[in-house]
């Protein structure tokens, strides 16, 4: 025959297996999402930048910036941004370029862009600290690093040779 004390102790072990073995369960079970969700984690976007400085005299209309654009992967699409970078001296409202865009196999795609960095009361468009502002354009999207290998940018100021007051013009790849 069975003793009280028996059965209560065989009964108050069975419990504690019973929540012992659970714990193990939902920490394996735990620690299987937690690598899984590792495994699918997103690689960051990167976004490229090239940026040439102008000579404080200022950019010749004969003098051309050529930009080789970086991509982090040759299958994806990206869209490559204008930028540039100006101060309070330049003397007009607008920015006329002319962008040759060179593909792998040297074929050129000409665009002339027209950027507008004042307002018609003089308040200068884009943002900016002090008195250096940053003006961007995007100038093609959805293209393949083969589509545009090199960029070249022309200053196209109708009547002006030397523009002043630019001090910076660059090139951004983001991915599409």
């Amino acid at each position: 025959m069975l003793k009280a004390s028996q059965i209560t102790e065989e009964t108050s072990k069975r419990p504690v297996r019973y929540v012992i073995a659970h714990a193990v369960a939902m920490t394996i079970v735990v620690a299987a999402a937690m690598l899984i969700m590792a495994g699918c984690e997103r690689k960051p976007v990167l976004t490229h930048s090239r940026f040439k400085h102008l000579p404080e005299a200022g950019w010749h209309k004969s003098l051309p910036l050529s930009f080789k654009p970086e991509y982090d992967d040759s299958t994806r699409a990206y869209d490559l941004t204008l930028a540039l970078r100006h101060d309070n001296s330049y003397p007009y409202r607008n920015l006329s370029l002319v962008m040759d865009v060179f593909t792998a196999d040297s074929s050129v795609n000409r665009q002339t862009v027209d950027i507008a960095l004042a307002d018609e009361y003089g308040n200068w468009l884009g943002g900016g600290f002090g008195a250096l502002y940053q003006q961007v354009l995007t100038i093609a999207r959805g293209v393949k690093p083969d589509e545009a290998n090199t960029v070249v940018v022309w200053q196209a100021m109708e009547g002006c040779d030397t523009l002043r007051g630019l001090t910076d013009v660059g090139i951004i790849a983001t991915p599409h």
